[in-house]
């Protein structure tokens, strides 16, 4: 029988882990991750990873083919700057078509960048900006398609977010909190992801999953109901008060992307313009992605 190979970039962090396993599940599919330092990754290599060192952001050409060889998807979950999201990736795009792999997932994971105008999360323009050049090599028998879930129900990222405090159960939100917001779990991300890596037909460049939409305070009171916690709600202010205040912080502290980067991610959340387009959840019936009630129960969230 064959086996199907799928290499994973920057399989380290949470995501690319979660992707590892979750291919991993899928029977005669094997999984190369392309880490920095393997040597710090034995669970990887346990479960049957093969880990290999690599370094996306100063590899060269011959590494990146080495590396590749045999892919049948690539999926990257790499960080970083412009140098990591668009250079390294787009020539890891290049280096994967030039594999004969059929589709490359860039790391976006994210809400719909697509929908942002230029300059409202500058982590944002960076993918929108490999997008446009790994448009390029889309052709027959290659894809590049860009998974989309929302935000990760997770409280450290509604903590990076400011958006809530379970210790002291405090939910902080811009403008009337009403906006919907698009919310699935880490695993839940990481299966979509590994279904779309192996998925034998076709897929739209642009990919929206999701477990579910919700207010943030439609989600402060679904927390109250599943955990018995009471919530308090802080608004911080409107949307043109956020507006103001990544302009102050841009100015006062230019080089310290932790002072404005979640107020970026914030307007994307809280204005609305980020929210994801149709579903595409149904091309993937192994998925039954949890709506924020079930994740909370489960302890997810």
């Amino acid at each position: 029988m064959n086996h199907e190979l799928v290499v994973v970039v920057g399989a380290a962090g949470k995501l690319g882990r979660l992707v590892c396993a979750s291919l991993l599940a899928t029977p005669q599919v094997e999984v190369r991750a392309l880490v920095r330092d393997p040597a710090k990754l034995p669970e990887l290599a346990a479960a049957g990873v093969e880990l290999v060192g690599f370094d996306a952001a100063t590899a060269s050409d011959a590494e990146r083919a080495a590396a590749l060889a045999g892919a049948s998807a690539v999926v990257s979950t790499l960080q970083g700057g412009p140098d990591v999201i668009v250079d390294a990736q787009l020539a890891l795009v290049r280096a994967a078509k030039a594999a004969g792999a059929r589709r490359f997932i860039p790391s976006d994971y994210s809400y719909d960048i697509f929908g942002l105008p230029e300059g409202v999360n500058i982590n944002s323009d960076w993918r929108r900006a490999l997008a446009r050049l790994a448009d390029a090599e889309v052709g027959p028998g290659f894809e590049v398609v860009h998974v989309m879930q929302g935000i990760f129900a997770d409280r450290g990222v509604l903590g990076f977010l400011g958006a809530f405090d379970g210790e002291r159960g405090v939910v902080r939100y811009w403008g009337d909190g009403t906006t919907p917001i698009d919310w699935t779990t880490w695993a839940d991300t990481a299966r979509f992801t590994a279904a779309a890596a192996l998925s034998k037909e076709p897929l739209p460049s642009r990919l929206y999953v999701a477990g579910d939409r919700k207010s943030i305070l439609e989600f402060a009171a679904i927390w109250t109901r599943e955990t018995g916690q009471a919530v308090t709600s802080e608004r911080l202010g409107s949307l043109a008060e956020l507006e103001a205040e990544v302009g102050r912080k841009l100015a006062s502290e230019p080089t310290n992307m932790y002072a404005w980067l979640p107020l970026m991610y914030a307007r994307g959340v809280y204005g609305g313009q980020a929210l994801l387009g149709e579903l595409a959840n149904a091309r993937f019936p192994s998925v039954q992605a949890k709506p924020l009630a079930e994740a909370i129960r489960a302890g997810e969230v």
